[in-house]
C-alpha cells in the first residue's frame, strides 16, 4: 500500500455568513442534528435526535414526530431521497419509513428481510437501489428484492464480507460500492467480488470508516475515520494512492465524523470536537471553529453541500447552521500583498503577487463560494480572463506555500 500527504493549511477565511436555526427561533425540535439531504427543490431534510424537519430554506418548516404522524421514531441517523423525491429515513432501533409525501411505509426486522432495526447510512445509487447499513449486515433494496450482504456463508451470491458490521456505504455509477464498517476495515464490492483492507492485514490507515463518498467526476473514493484523519484513494480501488489529511501535517482533527463533497470538488468534513473543515482540490484546508466563526457548535456528526452553494451542519449541541460566502465583500478581503489591475475589469484582469517565489494557484469564487475558475502561474505576475462571468463581485484568492490570499474583484464595474 503506498501513502502519501497532502498538506497545507489555510487559517485566513473570506467574508462568510451563518445562519443559526435553533429551538429559540426556529421550529426545530432539538438541537441535535444527526442527519441531512437535499430534495428536489432546493429545501432540506433535517433529522434529529427528536424528530424530523423539512425546511424550505426560506420561512416554512415541516416537523414529523412519532404521535403526530405515522414516522416509526423520533431519533433518525440516516436520510436519504431517491430520483422521484421519496424519502427514505433511518432510525435510531425502529427501522425505517420511506415518506411519499402523503403516506409513510415502515420497513423493519418483522416485516422485511431488514438485518437489524438500527439504521446507520442510507444511499440511493444511479438505479434507485437503496443500500442499507446496520450492525447486522448490509441489505440493498432494488424495488422488487432484498439482497443481505454480510460475513456469513449465506451472504447474498457468495459476496462474503469481512464483517456484518457496516456503517457507512456509497455506490459509484460502474456500480462499484465502498462500504465502511465498524472495526472490520474498508470493503469495494462489485457484482462479482469484495474485497477489504485491514490494519493488520494491509497496514491500512484505521480499520473504521464514518463515511464514504465517491468523487462524481474522478471516481475517487474519500473516507473519513474516527481516528486516522481524512483519506482519499485515487486510481484503481485494488493498488490505488492513498493520500491522508491527519494532524502529522497539521489537519485540525484526525476525529472525522462525515463528509459531503461540493459542486466545485471541495470536500466539507465535519470532526467530532473540532468544528468543519474544508479540503480544497490542491489538498489545502480551512478550519471552521467556534473561535474563528459563528459556527454554533464544535461536534459536527452531519454535514451537506446543497446544490446552491451553501453548506448546511448538523451540530449536536447548536442546531443546524447554513454556511454561505457573504453576498458582497468587505475590506478585510484586500490583502496588501496581492495587486489586481484593472478592478473592475471587463475581459482580463492582471493579478500581481509580491516576490513570489515558485508556482501558486489562483481561484474565483462567487458571493457564495461557489468556484468559478482557477488555474497556475509561475512567477509574480499573471493574466487571468474573466470575460466569461457575468457581472458582480467575486472573491479572487491567490493559495502560495500552505496560505492564502484574497482580493474582491468587481466584473464590468457592477459593484455590490
Amino acid at each position: 500500500m503506498s501513502a502519501a500527504l497532502w498538506a497545507g493549511a489555510n487559517t485566513a477565511l473570506p467574508a462568510q455568513e451563518w445562519e443559526i436555526f435553533d429551538m429559540t427561533n426556529s421550529p426545530i425540535p432539538s438541537t441535535t442534528v444527526y442527519a441531512l439531504v437535499e430534495d428536489l427543490s432546493g429545501g432540506v431534510w433535517v433529522g434529529t435526535d427528536w424528530g424530523l424537519c423539512h425546511f424550505d430554506g426560506g420561512s416554512d418548516w415541516e416537523i414529523h414526530q412519532v404521535g403526530s404522524s405515522d414516522i416509526p421514531s423520533n431519533d433518525i441517523r440516516a436520510l436519504a431521497t431517491d430520483a422521484q423525491g421519496i424519502l427514505w429515513v433511518g432510525t435510531l432501533s425502529d427501522g425505517i419509513g420511506v415518506w411519499d409525501g402523503a403516506d409513510w411505509t415502515i420497513y423493519n426486522t418483522g416485516n422485511s428481510p431488514l438485518p437489524e432495526n438500527g439504521i446507520r447510512d442510507l444511499f440511493i445509487d444511479h438505479r434507485d437501489w437503496v443500500w442499507i447499513t446496520t450492525q447486522g449486515g448490509l441489505a440493498c433494496f432494488t424495488g422488487s428484492e432484498w439482497r443481505i450482504y454480510d460475513d456469513s456463508e449465506q451472504s447474498y451470491d457468495g459476496l462474503v464480507l469481512h464483517t456484518s458490521n457496516t456503517r457507512a456505504v456509497a455506490v459509484r455509477e460502474d456500480g462499484t460500492v465502498c462500504l465502511g464498517t465498524f472495526n472490520g476495515g474498508l470493503h469495494f464490492l462489485t457484482g462479482s467480488s469484495v474485497s477489504f483492507l485491514t490494519t493488520y492485514n494491509d497496514g491500512f490507515f484505521d480499520n473504521t470508516a464514518t463515511d464514504v463518498l465517491f468523487d462524481p467526476v474522478s471516481g475517487d473514493r474519500w473516507v473519513s475515520t474516527p481516528s486516522a484523519g481524512l483519506l482519499r484513494q485515487q486510481g484503481p480501488t485494488e493498488g490505488g494512492t492513498w493520500f491522508q489529511w491527519n494532524s502529522s501535517i497539521g489537519f485540525p482533527s484526525n476525529g472525522v465524523s462525515c463528509i459531503s463533497m461540493d459542486g466545485s470538488g471541495r470536500v466539507w468534513a465535519g470532526t467530532q470536537f473540532f468544528g468543519l473543515i474544508r479540503v480544497d482540490t490542491d489538498g489545502s484546508f480551512s478550519s471552521f471553529t467556534t473561535t474563528n466563526c459563528d459556527i454554533p457548535d464544535n461536534e459536527v456528526p452531519s454535514v451537506l453541500a446543497a446544490a446552491d452553494g451553501s453548506i448546511w451542519v448538523g451540530t449536536v449541541y447548536g442546531g443546524l447552521a447554513r454556511y454561505r460566502l457573504s453576498d458582497g465583500f468587505h475590506d478585510t478581503d484586500q490583502d496588501p500583498g496581492i495587486r489586481v489591475f484593472p478592478n473592475p475589469a471587463s475581459d482580463w484582469c492582471t493579478v500581481e503577487v509580491p516576490h513570489a517565489s515558485g508556482g501558486w494557484s489562483w481561484e474565483i469564487n462567487d458571493g457564495q463560494g461557489r468556484l468559478m475558475q482557477q488555474g497556475f502561474a509561475v512567477g509574480g505576475t499573471k493574466q487571468v480572463p474573466v470575460g466569461s462571468l457575468a457581472p458582480g463581485a467575486y472573491l479572487l484568492t491567490v493559495i502560495q506555500g500552505g496560505g492564502q490570499r484574497h482580493s474582491r474583484v468587481v466584473i464590468n464595474g457592477s459593484a455590490p
